[in-house]
């Protein structure tokens, strides 16, 4: 018999893909997205460009817009991920990503 050790990114990875399903039915049950994340890659002026996260009832998506000043809103980038491939995915990106996502699902349940 062998013994899987568990590791602490496992358990977040665990933890993360955990929340998204029940925040799928949150989500479900108001009919509105959840936020997960919101970053500003780059300020220019009054324009910008974002990075946001959001879960639905049934993916997690990933959007990079850019908005503000005399540029129309415009989507640059678009991921879908299932429950399953997102928390693998944000953690290899950055951890601090990945507990950000964790915060943001702590305080949607909470409230």
């Amino acid at each position: 018999m062998s013994n899987k050790q568990v590791t602490l990114d496992d358990w977040m990875i665990e933890r993360l893909g955990d929340r998204l399903r029940k925040a799928s039915i949150i989500a479900c049950r108001t009919g509105r997205p959840i936020l997960l994340y919101r970053n500003t890659l780059e300020e220019l002026d009054q324009a910008a460009e974002e990075e946001i996260a959001t879960i639905n009832e049934k993916y997690v998506i990933v959007q990079v817009l850019t908005h503000g000043g005399f540029i129309a809103p415009d989507v640059q980038q678009q991921y879908v991920f299932t429950f399953d491939q997102f928390p693998e995915w944000i953690m290899n990106r950055s951890r601090d990503l990945l507990l950000e996502c964790l915060e943001c699902l702590d305080q949607e349940m909470l409230d």
